[in-house]
């Protein structure tokens, strides 16, 4: 690259704006209308940056620095057809650096002899099953894509390949970003092919320190983190291998019941700081679920609870909607159900509850035994099973309706 005074104006602008702002929000938002609200900050950035420009030219030079700028015959309409360039780029390459990103994970994970199961970008994914492939629509908080792959069943927990699955999605960003670089430095692009391959480089590098620089975002570990504590821990190997394939047979279609007993391992949480035994216990947690064990089940989420604000944000969203459907079922404690139902997790559970029929059936226990609501039980119900073909992981479908035999027998029993 050159230097920043044979750059188009508006990337000048960029570089220096940029500096200022939490780019990595958009990195990881999963709804489209975030991302044009993002876009919209931007130009009111850009906006009140030229504004503030000239209020400066006018206190240092007063009336005769916006003559000597207009003398330099300044051409307006081509810095703003140059600012609206790089916005719409900015808004295509972020798209396009995350879907890359996702088949950089795929690609990687196939050539480590990883089978696909999943890939989803925003809000929709692309499943494979034993009928073939499907789209489905799936969300997690503060992530914009997903790539989900396992191992056969026989694979050596102590030779798991972890490396090349982690890392390949950076290196796909980081593949994008020299390769605008070669294509900004040899090629004549014009306005709009020079807005589009800054952007491309710029989101590239950015999503490529985000994921490859070892960091966790809201109790999810990104792709360095994940390779860092893979590296260091064999424990760790074999949880993160338990897990995949514990996804993978969700989204076949099978329950966790239905799965290996040896995959759920009964280890006692000693710290939430442990990304892999955090997870592995509430893997195992969800596994006592299915199996009908509420109490067993309640008392792990009790465990976890119990380290408090030391638990990830998002971790203890998750855990807590099972930790409170696992209350209704077993004690019911109304003061408990309040305490863990506050408003950060009646938001949450609003939100998501729609790609997660778990989720839902916490919400149908809360009205059917929480609040006696039986229309809106019957409501969330109804809706649950009108997109029993749309969730991800078919056999969460099927233990959320062993789920709502179990409440609907409870209160029965009332």
């Amino acid at each position: 690259m050159g230097s920043a005074e044979n750059l188009p104006e508006v990337s000048v602008f960029f570089f220096t704006f940029a500096k200022n702002l939490h780019i990595a929000q958009i990195f990881y938002r999963e709804d489209m209308k975030q991302a044009f609200k993002f876009i919209g900050g931007l130009f009111l950035g850009a906006l009140i940056g030229f504004a503030i420009a000239f209020l400066i030219i006018l206190f240092v030079d007063g009336s005769e620095g916006f003559e000597r700028a207009l003398q330099k015959d300044l051409d307006v309409w081509k810095v703003a057809f140059s600012i609206a360039c790089s916005l719409v780029s900015l808004l295509v390459t972020v798209i396009l650096q995350l879907g890359l990103h996702e088949i950089g994970h795929l690609l990687f994970g196939l050539a480590s002899g990883y089978r696909f199961s999943s890939i989803r970008l925003g809000k929709y994914a692309l499943v494979k099953d034993g009928d073939g492939f499907h789209i489905r629509k799936f969300h997690i908080q503060g992530t914009g894509g997903q790539c989900i792959m396992t191992l056969p069943s026989d694979t050596d927990t102590d030779s798991v390949p972890y490396f090349w699955y982690n890392a390949g999605g950076v290196l796909l960003n980081l593949l994008l970003f020299v390769l605008s670089l070669v294509a900004l430095r040899n090629f004549n692009l014009g306005i709009m092919g020079e807005s589009f391959f800054y952007m491309l480089a710029l989101t590239g590098a950015g999503i490529a320190l985000l994921n490859g620089v070892p960091s966790s975002f809201g109790g999810l570990c990104n792709d360095g983190r994940n390779i860092l504590l893979l590296w260091r821990n064999r424990r760790s190997r074999r949880f993160f291998l338990r897990i995949l394939q514990a996804a993978g047979g969700l989204s076949q279609g099978y329950r966790l019941r239905d799965l290996p007993g040896e995959w759920f391992e009964d280890i006692p949480l000693d710290s939430p700081k442990d990304y892999f035994l955090l997870n592995n216990r509430i893997n195992y947690a969800a596994w006592l679920e299915d199996l009908g064990r509420f109490e067993e089940a309640r008392q792990v989420y009790e465990e976890i609870a119990a380290f408090g604000k030391e638990i990830p944000g998002l971790i203890k969203l998750e855990t807590g909607a099972d930790h409170i459907l696992m209350e209704l079922l077993t004690t019911a404690r109304p003061e408990v159900v309040a305490q863990l139902y506050d408003k950060s997790l009646q938001a949450y559970i609003s939100s998501s509850y729609r790609y997660s029929p778990v989720k839902t059936v916490t919400l149908y226990a809360l009205a059917l035994l929480h609040e006696g609501d039986t229309s809106r039980a019957q409501q969330l119900l109804d809706e649950m099973e009108s997109h029993e073909g749309d969730y991800l992981m078919p056999g969460e479908y099927l233990t959320a309706k062993f789920l709502v035999e179990k409440c609907d027998a409870l209160k029965g029993a009332c």
